[in-house]
């Protein structure tokens, strides 16, 4: 087919069905629209994108919804009325939106701004193995001063302490970087597409 962009009546011809049958198909969200480069301001029927979803909804012989799927949802395109303005501004609003967050976290990626989620995941890892034996040995460090003090509130004094010197020193050396150049030391880790963003990375 030479130009796969119809208005509803031709598809209905197409499809060999009334018109009213095209109506209801796209009440429920079966056609799909596009522009046409050569009859801007209006919105028609993507033949071929269109076939492919009342193909597979539409039962050829009785032309209502195949068995077992009126229960299941329509596919959600974006809302469309009579092919207004209204319709195509959507359309197009839509689209810039979609165009805009892509290339703003294409933007942060490059900029080194995102890191792949398995990267967070094992950093935020290595993070809390590297706090736990930290505490461990500040535990061992301070236990025999500890047990020499009677008073519980030097005790609780002494531990709020050592406790803070830890985590200060552990936030310097994430702060710093530091941390991290000791784990790109170890084996390389696969590289996901999903991506968040670094500020969430310890």
């Amino acid at each position: 087919m030479n130009n796969p962009l119809m208005t509803q009546a031709e598809y209905a011809a197409h499809r060999g069905v009334r018109p009213s049958a095209v109506s209801n198909w796209k009440k429920a969200g079966l056609l799909v629209f596009a522009e046409d480069a050569d009859r801007p301001g209006k919105l028609f029927v993507d033949v071929v994108r269109t076939d492919a979803k009342v193909n597979a909804r539409i039962d050829p012989v009785r032309g209502a919804p195949r068995s077992g799927s009126a229960g299941s949802p329509a596919p959600a395109p974006v809302a469309l009325g009579d092919g207004g303005s209204n319709d195509l501004t959507k359309v197009r609003l839509d689209l810039v939106r979609q165009q805009t967050v892509g290339q703003a976290l294409k933007n942060e990626q490059a900029a080194g701004q995102l890191v792949p989620l398995v990267e967070m995941q094992r950093r935020a890892t290595e993070l809390g193995r590297t706090a736990r034996e930290r505490m461990h040995a500040m535990a061992r460090d301070i236990a025999e001063r500890l047990s020499a003090e009677t008073e519980i509130r030097t005790i609780v004094a002494l531990l709020g302490a050592a406790i803070d010197e830890v985590f200060t020193e552990l936030a310097d050396q994430v702060e710093r970087g530091a941390l991290a150049e000791d784990e790109d030391d170890g084996d390389d880790v696969p590289i996901e597409n999903e991506v968040v963003p670094t500020s969430e990375v310890a």
